[in-house]
């Protein structure tokens, strides 16, 4: 059985996260300068999922007062539909537990596959952002409330390891 773990990203990371985000993302893809200042800001919480040593999935929130913002969140290309991505967003969304009460994000209207994830995991289309992104796409803006979190009967008694 594969060991899997849920960390905070480390900057040792971030070559493994930039290459993630590269195969994720064409026009709006994150420079890996801009990955790094992350680090330096203090409402940015970052995590990764490791699979048997391997970086296989990132997610980056700005945590603003009550509100979390889902900044960037990817899975690596051959992890995609194996329920990933639902568990690192769950577990690092536990962490988040008691300082936010929501957690927002954007995905463009055409990434469907996207948006199912979004949907199964509780979130809600609140409106549309017109021409949000640098192509001109419109978003979808979404919403979560944390009191789904406490009710989420989907842990399979997956160990989350928030070391630094």
């Amino acid at each position: 059985m594969a060991e899997e773990i849920i960390r905070y990203m480390r900057e040792q990371d971030l070559e493994d996260v930039h290459n993630i985000n590269l195969n994720s993302f064409t026009t709006d893809a994150w420079s890996f300068d801009a990955l790094k200042r992350e680090f330096k800001l203090p409402y940015s919480k970052r995590f990764v999922m490791e699979i048997d040593g391997e970086i296989v999935a990132y997610i980056i929130y700005w945590v603003i007062r009550d509100e979390a913002t889902i900044m960037t969140f990817a899975v690596k290309p051959d992890f995609r539909g194996t329920g990933v991505g639902k568990r690192l967003f769950w577990e690092s969304a536990k962490l988040l537990n008691g300082k936010v009460k929501d957690i927002v994000l954007d995905v463009r209207k055409s990434n469907i596959r996207a948006i199912r994830l979004y949907k199964s995991l509780g979130f809600t289309v609140v409106y549309e952002r017109e021409r949000f992104y640098s192509d001109g796409e419109n978003a979808l803006f979404m919403r979560l409330s944390l009191d789904k979190i406490r009710t989420h009967a989907g842990d399979k008694g997956k160990e989350t390891v928030p070391s630094d």
